[in-house]
């Protein structure tokens, strides 16, 4: 059956990250605590170095065009001219590459290799470029505001246009590759196909997802929340360049003062940007606002186990208002809002969904 059938599957929300480039240290048990050494820990600064500048080094093949041309094999001078790069730097490039196993040598010529020829598109490469951005802009604004005194836990409020963008870019792309399991969830298909159909959008950013599923479903509206100003600025204009803004509505408004009712059949809702004081009262204003049969996707970050990429997920989520809450935190609070079924999709990655329909009316004891 359709329930089964989608437990078994990932919500396809992985993401380009390192913890799935082989660092397995970031993973050590705190059990092996008492028998670490401090060779250990030289060991372990070393890897995070070849973490922080591998992942500086894959940015800079995709933000160069460097991926871009890798579709076809070239010689590392060809692909320097045609970059304007010296000729070292992109030798050193392709190293780093083909360390990944990303590129395969044809006697002097370089290609990307299977797993990285899609991407070579401008799709793929924007793909590429916006996972990593993403994080290592973030983490670069995170060092700062911690190191000047100015950090403090009330969310995830930049106002970078970089960051902006790439969190954006993030989240469209995420949200195409993710299109194809919204077939499992029973009903939700036919009713994203039907005029009328509406989306919201809560915590919108750059309108990201609420372009990629418009796109997608020519017949969907939707509604997208997004109270800081320079995100919705930058989703009003992305919208418009979209050419939907007949479709999409930024709205510059919080959660808490949604009185919608009955009007979406799907909502989408990033819980790690909502604090504890109001990630009640939002669940219940979704639900409220979802038509009866209606499904809500939940965003949750991966915090199981006492490993370091747990405990990454976990002052992601503290830093970008969340406090610590998981999976485990959201479920009981998703049932007491009334959904029902609150299914948890599997998945071994960062991200992780929840997924939570407004029972229909027939379905009601």
């Amino acid at each position: 059956m359709l329930w089964r059938a989608y437990a078994l599957l990932s919500h396809g929300g992985d993401r380009i990250g390192l913890n799935s480039l082989g660092w397995n240290s970031w993973r050590s048990p705190r059990s092996l605590a008492p028998w670490r050494k401090p060779d250990d820990v030289l060991r372990a600064l070393e890897e995070a170095d070849a973490a922080i500048w591998s992942a500086s080094a894959l940015a800079a093949c995709a933000e160069s065009g460097l991926l871009t041309r890798l579709g076809r094999p070239m010689t590392p001078e060809a692909l320097a001219k045609d970059l304007s790069m010296p000729p070292a730097l992109v030798r050193s490039l392709l190293d780093v590459l083909a360390g990944f196993g990303f590129v395969v040598w044809e006697q002097d010529r370089a290609k990307a290799a299977p797993a990285l020829l899609p991407f070579t598109s401008p799709e793929g490469a924007a793909t590429f470029r916006a996972a990593l951005r993403a994080p290592l802009l973030q983490t670069e604004d995170f060092r700062r505001r911690l190191g000047n005194g100015t950090l403090a836990l009330d969310g995830w409020s930049h106002t970078d246009e970089a960051v902006i963008e790439a969190q954006g870019a993030l989240t469209r792309l995420w949200t195409t590759k993710a299109l194809p399991k919204l077939q499992f969830l029973p009903g939700l298909l036919a009713r994203l196909e039907k005029p009328g159909a509406a989306l919201l959008d809560v915590g919108a950013g750059a309108a990201g997802l609420s372009i990629a599923l418009c796109e997608r479903f020519p017949h969907l509206t939707a509604v997208a929340l997004e109270p800081a100003p320079h995100p919705a600025a930058i989703g009003e204009r992305h919208v418009q360049e979209a050419r939907l803004a007949d479709r999409i509505a930024i709205r510059r408004e919080r959660i808490e003062s949604l009185e919608d009712k009955e009007i979406f059949d799907l909502a989408f809702l990033p819980q790690m940007f909502l604090s504890d004081a109001i990630i009640q009262d939002a669940t219940e204003r979704i639900f409220r606002a979802l038509r009866p049969g209606g499904w809500l996707l939940v965003a949750v970050l991966a915090q199981e186990g006492q490993g370091t990429a747990s405990a990454v997920n976990r002052l992601k989520n503290l830093l970008w208002g969340g406090n610590t809450r998981g999976i485990d935190h959201m479920r009981p609070r998703l049932i007491e809002a009334g959904f029902d079924p609150v299914i948890r999709a599997p998945g071994g990655r960062s991200l992780r969904m929840i997924c939570a329909r407004r029972p229909n009316l027939r379905e009601l004891p």
